[in-house]
């Protein structure tokens, strides 16, 4: 399942984002999110992908992020959460790499 998200994952947007999330895990093993049309993220926004993240690894399942928008790459690089975010490489199709 790929999940498209655009816009801002702030404060106010990021537990909407959650909650997409976390149904998607409670019915789907594989999940990525698209966020190469993301203007903005915070750490609340980042804090959703650490938590699905975790969430699906507890599962057996698998989470990723596809195409982060440069500030989505730019966040997880200065909070060095590169280890814990998956971020698929560039020019993988989202639909098969989950």
């Amino acid at each position: 399942m790929v999940v498209r998200v655009q816009g801002e994952v702030d404060a106010m947007t990021a537990p909407r984002v959650g909650e997409a999330v976390n149904d998607l895990l409670e019915r789907r093993k594989r999940v990525v999110l698209d966020l190469r049309n993301v203007d903005f993220m915070d750490l609340h926004g980042l804090a959703v992908v650490i938590r699905a993240t975790r969430k699906a690894r507890a599962g057996g399942g698998s989470f990723a992020i596809a195409r982060p928008a440069p500030c989505v790459r730019r966040l997880v690089e200065l909070v060095h959460a590169e280890g814990e975010v998956r971020i698929l490489p560039d020019g993988t199709d989202p639909l098969h790499a989950a």
